[in-house]
């Protein structure tokens, strides 16, 4: 399965699950991100990924661990600019972690709420019933899509707000498509 889109800004892009083969867009697009924007995603200072981590980050299953990447077409070469996954929790396989990042030149294009949208959609389709997030305080953006998402907060921990987002519910919900979401947080 695959979607097109067409962001903000007019940029079509395609969205669709991520393949082995995407290991040198993936790790391209990755080097185009911020110190700032890598630390925000990785809670560390990476400079480059690994191999052993660029297999993880594309060999899924889709079942357990999933990932879906955004892959910009306007130019005639296809460029990675986003991704996003969600990985069941061992404990309690009905929640999943989920995690999403955007090259900086497309951040605030709708791309992150529109990845999240489609996560959600297919985490739902495959029994996950909540998304947990694990994000830095600073990031507003993203504390601020999450919770206007539903999302509950949870506990503190150096710096990062652990978040929940029920996905029940959410297919009788208008506003979850990615356009301008409209629930306040709770």
């Amino acid at each position: 399965m695959r979607y097109e889109v067409v962001l903000k800004d007019g940029t079509r892009v395609v969205l669709r699950p991520i393949r082995p083969d995407d290991k040198e867009m993936l790790s391209d697009g990755f080097n185009r991100l911020s110190d700032r924007s890598r630390y925000e995603r990785f809670f560390t200072h990476l400079k480059r990924l690994t191999q052993e981590q660029l297999r993880f980050l594309t060999e899924v299953d889709q079942h357990t661990h999933a990932a879906w990447v955004a892959v910009a077409v306007d130019d005639g070469e296809a460029q990675g600019i986003g991704v996003v996954r969600w990985i069941r929790l061992r404990d309690d396989p009905e929640v999943a972690e989920v995690a999403v990042t955007v090259v900086d030149e497309f951040q605030g294009k709708g791309l992150g709420r529109t990845l999240i949208y489609v996560a959600v959609q297919d985490a739902r389709s495959k029994g996950v019933k909540a998304f947990r997030a694990w994000v830095r305080g600073e990031n507003r953006a993203t504390l601020h899509m999450l919770e206007t998402m539903g999302a509950a907060a949870g506990r503190w921990e150096d710096g990062v707000l652990e978040i929940t987002v029920p996905l029940e519910g959410t297919e009788s919900r208008d506003d979850l498509v990615p356009l301008e979401f409209r629930v306040p947080f709770r």
